[in-house]
């Protein structure tokens, strides 16, 4: 009995060794399945984009793990109630976890209506108070912005005064110097090169369209978020309150039930003197463009829309004070992108960076971080680099992402995929009605 007890303790010992390893690693080789997985289901949607071909989304539904043999030794260890009961214990030895998943379509009618949805002002503040680059978010959030000529040569003559007496700001140089870039290549590209001009309503409009495939439509939006920077581009959220009806007397208030209710309601209660007034709370975001003369006179509208809408013009604006009073205000309207769009706009990024025809120049997309560096938005090789970042195999050629911090592939694949998780389900159709935002 005791030679038995001391094999079995020896076969377990041996277990032990063999598992303890591949058991504990087991965890962080799903995390990495999974990244690798996510990041090629990106990367190969990206190149069908780049081809103008459709898109196909799946997800991994589950992952499923367990330890595989390679090597095993196999004792035959006689244990149980009676010396006749002969059971197996196999101690492996050279375990290495194994890896299986299933994977689950997308294309329920809640999805797409989901990544159809444009990116809100609301998440797009959440990304900008996390520090993620604002020259990033322009690039993937942002189709167009549409404005009057008047509006734009007031933009232009307001930026070139910050520019001019403001150049010992930190922050204001980097975006001079990064606007001075822009303009230096909308001059290189020659005369021809101006925004396009539209018009809506009867009203002429320009526009800068970020369209990576143009190399004079892309310099010529890319000015112009430079100049918003200097501006003081910001999206925050305000509170507004407005009255609901007549003031009321105290005597309305004799059961103090009711009015208790609206505790955790989007309405207050306002006392002034003997009278009471509800009010409606409401909180939404506005866009500032804090470093104008007269601010408030700047109304920006991030819409799901390519239109300035009608009520635009004619939103609140804040109380008029000294020169103000005689300025009108600018009405800059932001187009911004469904995740799905997001894509398709890395498509063409791919397709500006490896063009499908050979008589085509590559160009790279450029962003700025905070410090004013320029890195790619997307690093991609149409070969097998030996330490890829992530690589897919596409129609008989396998694609690389780079290691390197020479761009930001890797960052914007994540911001991609935060997004899509944002807006990877919706049970209504999204509404291209613009949302009007007053700083």
């Amino acid at each position: 009995m005791a030679k038995r007890a001391a094999v079995v303790l020896a076969c377990l010992w041996l277990a032990g060794c063999g598992t303890a390893g591949p058991v504990a690693d087991e965890l962080t080789t799903f995390n990495e399945a999974q990244q690798k997985g996510n990041s090629q289901l990106l990367l190969i949607n990206i190149l069908r984009a780049r081809e103008k071909q459709p898109l196909a989304f799946s997800r991994f539904d589950v992952l499923r793990g367990g330890i595989a043999a390679s090597s095993s030794l196999g004792l035959s260890v006689p244990f149980g109630a009676g010396s006749a009961a002969n059971n197996t214990i196999a101690t492996g030895l050279g375990l290495a976890p194994g890896i299986s998943q299933d994977v689950k379509p997308q294309e329920d009618q809640d999805f797409y209506r989901g990544i159809l949805t444009p990116v809100s002002e609301a998440t797009w503040a959440l990304y900008q108070d996390q520090n993620w680059s604002q020259d990033l978010l322009f690039h993937l959030f942002v189709e167009d912005i549409k404005l009057s000529e008047t509006d734009f040569e007031t933009v232009k003559r307001n930026t070139d005064r910050i520019c001019a007496e403001h150049g010992e700001v930190s922050d204001i140089a980097l975006g001079c110097a990064a606007l001075a870039d822009s303009r230096g290549e909308i001059a290189r590209l020659g005369g021809g090169c101006k925004p396009l001009m539209h018009l809506v309503g009867g009203k002429p409009l320009l526009e800068m369209s970020n369209d990576p495939g143009d190399p004079c439509r892309l310099a010529q939006f890319e000015a112009f978020t430079d100049a918003l920077g200097i501006l003081g581009f910001r999206i925050g959220q305000v509170t507004t309150k407005s009255d609901i009806g007549p003031a009321l007397g105290a005597s309305a208030f004799n059961d103090l039930k009711w009015p208790f209710a609206l505790k955790d309601s989007n309405v207050e209660i306002a006392r002034n003197g003997t009278s009471y007034q509800f009010r409606r709370v409401s909180s939404d975001y506005e866009v500032s463009l804090s470093n104008m003369p007269c601010p408030a006179r700047a109304n920006v509208a991030v819409a799901a829309t390519s239109e300035i809408a009608a009520e635009l013009a004619s939103s609140a604006a804040a109380p008029k004070v000294g020169d103000c009073a005689d300025r009108a205000g600018l009405d800059i309207a932001i187009t911004t992108r469904s995740p799905g769009g997001m894509i398709y706009y890395m498509g063409e990024v791919a397709r500006a960076l490896l063009p499908l025809h050979p008589e085509q120049a590559p160009h790279a997309v450029m962003v700025r971080n905070a410090g004013g560096r320029k890195r790619a938005l997307l690093a991609l090789v149409a070969d097998e680099e030996p330490d890829a970042a992530t690589r897919v195999d596409y129609r008989g050629t396998t694609y690389s992402v780079p290691r390197g911090d020479g761009h930001v592939t890797m960052q914007a694949f994540e911001l991609l995929q935060q997004v899509f998780a944002l807006y990877n389900k919706a049970s209504t159709t999204p509404s291209t009605t613009a949302v009007t935002v007053v700083p």
